[in-house]
């Protein structure tokens, strides 16, 4: 047991407990949908790591990739993350468009986002481990294998696989590979993936809580403010695996509330979906607030 990531992994679901209440309790906020799932066990995490072995081997036959050196295993953030949900799916838009309905998944896929979600504010869709790892269970429709990224990880005996559905146009991936895997974000439907910074599993997990899951500000990577003071420290981070300043550093952002993230979000995308008899119809408290924070 790795202490580091287990109280890393305490304290991550306890602060996300704290924001997703902040959403529900904020007034211009009008839905917010939360799925935990039960965490996995030790066998199912083996069984994932079993199954990005067996595909790391094919590859090495098949496409004359290097071969691992071991066998694949999470590395103690994500194995703990894993442990207290098995997968996670929050998604919420603001009261500036109209309460969709929510879709029931029959088969108990964990949702994706689609092309009519764009204007939804925030989004995150962590696949569950055996998700990763097979790349089945949900649905995207790139091969994120196929792109220069992918195909340069796969000679090098990784994997860049789907970890998070979060955008129809834009989504996040993940460089299997023992150690520390490196995320990657795409960009036009899974055409083509990019690694402008460095970002590992907790760095990513912490961003998107730290801007509330906001879609725009994980777009095709993370949005910082100062990104010469920031990018160093990622870096030193991402190689030590050493997070104790992370959340300060992050709060220092500028979209860190959700008033900021509801401002940035109209003016890239949401001012395409908004309707004006919608918003005449909500009560003067809230277009005075909105005319504020949306002019």
């Amino acid at each position: 047991m790795n202490k580091k990531a287990q109280e890393w992994a305490e304290s991550y679901f306890s602060r996300l407990d704290k924001a997703i209440e902040e959403l529900r309790n904020h007034d211009l906020v009008s839905q917010v949908n939360v799925i935990k799932y039960p965490g996995a066990t030790e066998d199912e995490l083996a069984d994932a790591e079993a199954q990005v072995y067996e595909r790391q081997l094919e590859n090495s036959e098949d496409y004359d990739a290097m071969a691992p050196d071991e066998p694949f295993t999470f590395n103690p953030f994500i194995r703990e993350f894993y442990k207290r949900s098995n997968g996670l799916h929050i998604s919420w838009h603001s009261v500036i468009f109209p309460e969709a309905e929510i879709e029931e998944d029959s088969d108990g896929e964990i949702p994706i986002a689609k092309d009519d979600d764009d204007y939804k504010e925030g989004w995150i869709s962590i696949l569950s481990a055996e998700s990763l790892a097979t790349q089945q269970g949900f649905y995207l429709y790139g091969e994120p294998q196929e792109t220069d990224l992918g195909e340069s990880a796969q000679s090098d005996g990784g994997l860049l696989h789907y970890i998070d559905g979060y955008n129809y146009y834009h989504d996040a991936c993940m460089i299997l590979e023992n150690g520390n895997p490196t995320i990657a974000f795409g960009d036009d439907h899974s055409a083509s993936y990019d690694t402008p910074h460095e970002c590992d599993f907790v760095i990513y997990m912490e961003y998107a809580l730290s801007t509330f899951f906001s879609v725009v500000c994980r777009s095709k990577k993370l949005r910082f403010s100062d990104k010469k003071t920031v990018y160093p420290k990622l870096k030193k981070m991402v190689k030590n695996q050493d997070y104790n300043d992370l959340v300060a550093l992050l709060q220092n952002n500028e979209y860190t509330n959700i008033d900021s993230v509801i401002a940035l979000g109209y003016k890239k995308t949401g001012h395409e979906y908004a309707q004006d008899d919608h918003r005449e119809g909500l009560p003067e408290s809230l277009k005075e607030r909105l005319s504020l924070l949306i002019r």
